[in-house]
């Protein structure tokens, strides 16, 4: 018998296809792929064919200084072989905008599809003339820039999915890009640019989302479009127009539409030219509806959602984000019953006369048990007779009465249907300024604070 022997052999690059390495690599942390190094001598550089990129904020606080993390980046990208698919770069250290442009221009030639771009929030790195060159670009998303392409910039012929986030650009800029995007599908804007009038004609596009300021929101073209996301930051303006003040030509142009996230206040603007007697059609492949932070007390607010549920005989789930105003609050301290005419609104409508056949799943996020809010729930009990599940949550401080007696008390509405499963989730809030920086209420509830 042969003595077992060490064998010098390395078997794993051998026996493992090229791919199937890389695919390994790839699925590591940065630091622990370039570790692998150390494993033999043909591992030593295996790391740097690596096409996936990514120096994030939990890269950067990795290190104690921010020029540490930086000299790694610089070695990386000298010592890379190959194509960089996709690119990641973002941390609150990033001030040297000099070695970000040096790090685009190593990129512009390593056939990058898709880079995202992350800096601190003083808004004023202006995006180099080298990212423009990216040809094969499909997915591109900055945050905190300056987006201001050349005079000769001719589009990115490939992009699919454009995301900017609190980005300056002159309102050409955007239609340009649009236009010279065909195969764009995804388009999300974010608290940049304030806009007169946003007007959006993409026969490709799938996807919109748009949280800001603008007066207008014009869609000519969008037979494609699936999901909608609309935030208004302030009212529309107040020269009713056929497109932008009326929530039925609003989406008339998009007849394919199942996703719809709106806010309650753009729901306001839209319902300004006034509502249609007759239950449109444009919303009838609706299958999921968001509407965050509505208020109750706002009668157009209100009238407007109960009017876009009806608007939308195949939704499925729906989700209702409830506001807590400083009224509102002062009406759990003194036991007030609530606005008089809201709550006689929606007891007026006993039920959707069958609108909504198909709801399954009702999701009351912040739910306090106002009054307004326990009528609107008796109108989707009454009116749903697929209803399976209806949740609610809020902070407990919040609560006009504990989950358990609200929930008891709509137990006892008129139900369409038999089997309706009912979640109350009370979250206890230890730190209310830290919850209320982290879900921005400051201005929705001052009186705590």
């Amino acid at each position: 018998m042969k003595s077992a022997r060490r064998s010098d052999v390395d078997t794993i690059s051998n026996n493992l296809p090229c791919d199937i390495l890389d695919g390994i690599l790839g699925r590591l942390p940065l630091k622990d792929a370039v570790k692998s190094s150390i494993l033999s001598i043909d591992w030593r550089y295996k790391w740097a064919t690596r096409q996936e990129l990514e120096f994030d904020y939990h890269f950067f606080e990795s290190f104690s200084h921010v020029q540490e993390a930086k000299t790694i980046i610089y070695q990386v990208l000298v010592l890379h072989k190959g194509p960089i698919l996709k690119f990641r770069l973002g941390g609150s250290n990033l001030i040297r905008f000099r070695d970000i442009d040096h790090w685009i221009f190593f990129l512009s030639k390593k056939n990058v599809e898709e880079f995202t771009l992350r800096v601190r929030s003083n808004n004023d790195y202006h995006l180099p003339s080298h990212l423009f060159t990216f040809r094969k670009l499909r997915l591109l998303e900055v945050q905190n820039c300056l987006f201001h392409p050349p005079p000769d910039f001719k589009g990115f012929k490939k992009l699919v999915n454009l995301g900017l986030h609190c980005v300056t650009f002159l309102p050409t800029v955007l239609s340009n890009l649009i236009s010279r995007s065909p195969f764009l599908e995804i388009l999300k804007l974010n608290y940049c640019t304030n806009f007169d009038t946003l007007e959006i004609d993409a026969a490709n596009f799938k996807c919109f989302e748009f949280r800001g300021t603008s007066k207008s929101i014009c869609f000519k073209n969008a037979p494609m479009l699936k999901e909608v996301t609309i935030w208004l930051n302030s009212q529309v303006s107040t020269e009713l127009s056929p497109v932008c003040s009326n929530l039925i030509n609003f989406f008339y142009y998009m007849p394919c539409l199942m996703e719809l996230d709106i806010s309650g206040v753009s729901l306001k603007d839209l319902t300004m030219g006034g509502l249609s007697g007759n239950s449109p059609i444009v919303l009838n492949n609706v299958k999921s509806l968001r509407i965050r932070r509505m208020l109750f007390e706002n009668s157009e607010e209100v009238s407007g959602a109960v009017y876009l549920i009806a608007s939308c005989p195949k939704l499925q789930e729906l989700t209702i984000e409830c506001v807590c105003t400083l009224s509102s609050l002062k009406e759990i301290m003194n036991d007030v019953v609530g606005p008089v005419a809201v709550v006689q609104y929606l007891q007026d409508h006993q039920s959707l006369y069958g609108a909504v056949k198909l709801l399954r799943r009702v999701h009351m996020n912040t739910f306090s048990g106002f009054v307004i809010e326990m009528e609107f729930v008796r109108l989707i009990l009454a009116s749903a007779p697929a209803l399976e599940k209806i949740f609610f949550w809020n902070f407990s401080c919040f609560l006009h009465q504990p989950g358990r007696q609200l929930m008891d008390k709509m137990k006892q509405f008129h139900q369409a249907s038999p089997n309706v499963e009912f979640t109350f989730e009370e979250v206890v809030a230890e730190d209310l300024p830290c919850f209320n920086q982290l879900f921005g209420l400051a201005d929705v509830l001052p009186i705590m604070w």
